[in-house]
């Protein structure tokens, strides 16, 4: 295949669904004897869609890839996915219809990264497109939730899945919840089970769909389409990809955790990360700062209000939300008070500790910023080590030590220049500055609690 052709597919359905990564400009040269996809160095992957071809992209991004593991999504699976596809398209790629395959090739390379066979593939495509369909239709004047499970080497099913869903009960068989509707890989609906909420949410999943998470194992797939249109595909006990917005992301967790950087303490930062997407997905955005042991006497010149503070806390908020939280540290704290906390007006501040120092906090941002309020909130809070923006639109993005370029992306909706979209953003308008006038900022956020499908 034309290097210029692969790369085209690639800038506009690979670098979509991998956030922070980019095709670099220049191809390097390859021989028969290259695989069609590598992982050279924690940060790079080469790939080429035919052994013949002299050349390979290279795709790379300053946070490292997953090493492949067998049982693991990978994004080096993503990318054999994408290649396979282009391979199965190439010929059609060439014809009249091209646009049409063209707008199947996403959920295909999804599809394909999620299975090991044809037939699940097909099963699985044929789920994405009821979902999709049922994203767009109301049933009696209310927005389709629902949930789908597939489970490996079942026996045969009822009745097909294509053949349930051209009746109308069954857009509310499942509520996309704490309900499945369960079928096996021939596309055969097998039954219907109540899911029961697990002791302990999996944390690479929003909180709310922890139990289809907690299914979702030794070769099961589920797929769920909430109230707000959106699309999740759970594989082993996680969240792995999401369609939002009309978008397509693969979702790998444990690399957002490492270039989160700090504290030292996995569990806090697997605590942050974990809130971070039950904001997400209850689109009520947050603004999150982890200050470091060597900022300790710093926070209280970034967050300017004392009455906001919790030790001591002076306003009846303080008071308030300081009982509420108690001696317990933010890992300790239940996910959805977690949740709810950073929902509030303002930003969250927790120490390496995960001490509890400020909710709802009123934060100095230079003035100027011509960036949304959030996002420069962030970056401010950068320089007390970690700050991260949660969009009202569910993108994550996250900065380290006052740096300008993001450590770490999630979910982010991609442009065609090869940007996010972060002036586009909800949230992303001039910051305003507080009643005092001395351009302090609060980040207002818009409580809409979707998360619930």
């Amino acid at each position: 295949m034309d290097d210029n052709q692969l790369k085209e597919l690639a800038i506009d359905f690979l670098q979509p669904l991998i956030p922070g990564a980019k095709i670099e400009p220049e191809a390097i040269s390859s021989s028969r004897g290259d695989a069609l996809v590598a992982l050279v160095d924690p940060c790079t992957i080469h790939f080429k869609a035919e052994r013949s071809d002299s050349y390979r992209l290279v795709l790379r991004r300053s946070q490292p890839f997953t090493k492949m593991a067998s049982g693991t999504v990978t994004e080096s699976h993503v990318v054999e996915a994408f290649v396979l596809v282009v391979k199965a398209m190439k010929h059609g790629l060439k014809q009249w219809y091209k646009a049409d395959l063209r707008a199947t090739f996403p959920r295909r390379v999804v599809a394909k990264a999620l299975c090991a066979s044809k037939r699940e593939e097909e099963a699985v495509l044929e789920v994405i497109d009821q979902l999709v369909m049922w994203a767009g239709q109301q049933y009696e004047g209310k927005p389709i939730p629902a949930a789908i499970g597939f489970v490996p080497d079942a026996l045969p099913g009822v009745v097909s899945f294509r053949d349930m869903c051209r009746e109308k009960f069954s857009a509310v068989i499942s509520n996309g919840f704490d309900t499945l509707l369960t079928c096996n890989f021939n596309g055969e609906v097998l039954g219907h089970e109540t899911l029961s909420t697990p002791e302990k949410c999996p944390s690479f999943t929003p909180f709310r769909l922890g139990a289809v998470a907690q299914w979702a194992h030794k070769g099961r797939i589920a797929l769920v389409l909430n109230r707000v249109g959106e699309i999740l595909v759970f594989r082993d006990y996680q969240l792995r990809f999401t369609r939002r917005g009309g978008q397509w992301h693969f979702l790998t967790h444990n690399p957002v955790l490492t270039q989160m950087g700090r504290p030292d303490d996995q569990e806090i930062r697997k605590a942050v990360y974990s809130t971070c997407l039950d904001a997400s997905f209850a689109r009520t955005g947050a603004c999150i700062g982890i200050v470091t042991s060597n900022h300790a006497d710093e926070w209280k010149k970034v967050a300017v209000s004392a009455d906001d503070y919790f030790n001591p806390p002076k306003s009846t908020k303080a008071k308030t939300l300081a009982a509420f939280v108690g001696s317990k540290k933010f890992q300790g704290l239940n996910r959805q008070l977690r949740q709810e906390l950073v929902a509030i007006d303002g930003a969250t501040l927790i120490d390496h500790r995960g001490v509890v120092l400020v909710v709802g906090a009123i934060l100095k941002i230079e003035g100027g910023s011509p960036e949304g309020g959030r996002l420069a909130a962030a970056r401010t809070l950068s320089r007390l080590g970690v700050g991260i923006k949660v969009s009202q639109d569910g993108g994550i993005v996250g900065f380290h030590d006052g740096n300008h370029e993001p450590k770490f992306r999630v979910m982010q909706q991609y442009q065609p220049d090869g940007h996010t979209n972060s002036k586009h953003q909800p949230d992303a308008r001039p910051a305003a500055a507080a009643p005092d006038g001395r351009g302090n900022t609060r980040i207002k956020v818009k409580d809409q609690n979707l998360c619930n499908p």
